[in-house]
């Protein structure tokens, strides 16, 4: 199966990035990805991790064609000089306003959670 989009939604932002950037074997875990689509709330989203996936990526001629980071708030300028960075290692960086998709599991012993 190839990824393409990713979207990630109200959560904890390091580990996925981390993983995404990381080398096997000398190989990028999901080769195909290419559009990230982030979803955080104020200053919950670590930049850092993101750009260094997103420059690991690129080293490895897999890069990320467009990285969208929607926040629920309106971010500090600081934060959005941050997100702005990424552009030396991706080829569109999107961001806005909006809200994160709402995300239930439905199971039919535990009903839903």
């Amino acid at each position: 199966m190839k990824v393409e989009d990713l979207t990630i939604a109200s959560c904890e932002t390091e580990p996925f990035f981390t993983m995404l950037g990381s080398t096997v074997d000398d190989g990028i875990i999901l080769l195909g990805l290419r559009r990230p689509t982030i979803h955080v709330g104020c200053g919950d989203l670590d930049i850092s991790a993101l750009i260094r996936c997103a420059r690991v990526r690129k080293e490895h001629s897999r890069p990320l064609l467009e990285v969208t980071v929607v926040w629920e708030e309106e971010p500090g300028a600081d934060f959005v000089q941050e997100v702005e960075s990424l552009r030396e290692f991706v080829g569109e960086v999107i961001y806005h306003i909006g809200e994160a998709p709402t995300v239930s599991w439905t199971d039919e012993d535990y009903g839903v959670w």
